[in-house]
């Protein structure tokens, strides 16, 4: 039993029904068995936006056995997993995270804090560093460009995918049911006294670009809440998308709300049944921004770890 699982297993506080990593209260969401499913589930989301890739950037299909990756930030592990069970399985992946708790007999899983110096050598280089939802868990954003441009190789890609919660509507602020308004209002609010901004999908390329990547690429998806829209595909993701998000209301909210905004749970709860009862009413016509961004590491730059 490897030393770094013992000490995240027993690293843990316990609020309102839901487990959360350290006692300082370093991050926002809980990482038990609820955090895990919601973030499956939009690792799930993700998948069908790509069209099933486990990345886009443009690095060669399948992974050559001397490629290193790094998944930042694991939580669920789902990405993981899939990549060992995927074509680049050959590649060499090593997973970050404070949190995640399972056992597992992947061979390079690390319990390292996402912030300050990341544990890795010059050889330790990677080719591919994969970032994943990260909104929410991060205080130093800049901080978190410049880890990833030090530890690619010359040459080496990196990937974030990033949505903001925030939910929009055609009809401006009058399509979106007050309660819904009000819980996302609060919840940004509540994020940005924490420390760690929660919707910050569209300003990945301007920090991107800002730590001197080239290359570097963004799609944004506009996704439907529900299935409100004709096209097959966008009615399924959409359906994906309503799921993860009322699946997910009292992990994103609960520590955020009680802790933060001071609100007793009965008052978190009784906004959030809410929120769930309007989410699901007919003829909404809601969506998100989804962001993928990909940039690289010039060829010409020099390995900066030592």
């Amino acid at each position: 039993m490897q030393k770094g699982w013992l000490e995240a297993r027993n690293n843990h506080t316990y609020e309102n029904g839901h487990r959360y990593y350290g006692f300082k209260a370093e991050f926002p969401f809980p990482d038990d068995n609820d955090a895990q499913e919601s973030h499956e589930e939009n690792n799930a989301l993700w998948r069908q936006l790509v069209g099933g890739k486990l990345f886009v950037a443009p690095l060669p299909t399948p992974l050559k056995r001397n490629h290193k990756v790094l998944d930042f930030a694991t939580r669920s592990a789902a990405w993981v997993g899939e990549f060992y069970d995927s074509e680049h399985a050959g590649a060499r992946l090593t997973a970050m995270d404070p949190t995640y708790m399972q056992r597992t007999g992947w061979r390079e899983l690390l319990h390292h804090d996402l912030e300050g110096e990341w544990p890795f050598s010059a050889k330790q280089a990677f080719h591919l560093i994969h970032a994943q939802s990260l909104g929410g868990l991060l205080a130093d954003w800049e901080g978190f460009y410049q880890n990833a441009y030090k530890h690619l190789v010359p040459g080496g890609w990196l990937e974030v995918k990033e949505h903001d919660i925030r939910l929009c509507s055609d009809d401006g602020d009058s399509g979106v049911p007050d309660a819904v308004r009000q819980w996302q209002e609060l919840l940004e609010e509540a994020a940005e006294k924490f420390g760690k901004r929660i919707n910050v999908a569209g300003k990945q390329r301007e920090w991107m670009e800002r730590a001197g990547f080239v290359e570097v690429k963004e799609e944004v998806f506009k996704v439907p809440l529900g299935e409100w829209t004709e096209d097959p595909k966008w009615k399924r993701i959409g359906g994906t998308y309503s799921y993860q998000l009322l699946k997910s209301l009292e992990v994103y909210s609960m520590r955020l709300f009680t802790r933060t905004l001071r609100w007793s749970k009965e008052d978190t709860d009784a906004l959030l049944a809410r929120v769930r009862e309007q989410l699901q009413q007919e003829n909404l016509h809601l969506y998100s921004y989804f962001h993928v961004v990909t940039g690289q590491k010039p060829t010409s730059a020099k390995r900066t770890v030592h």
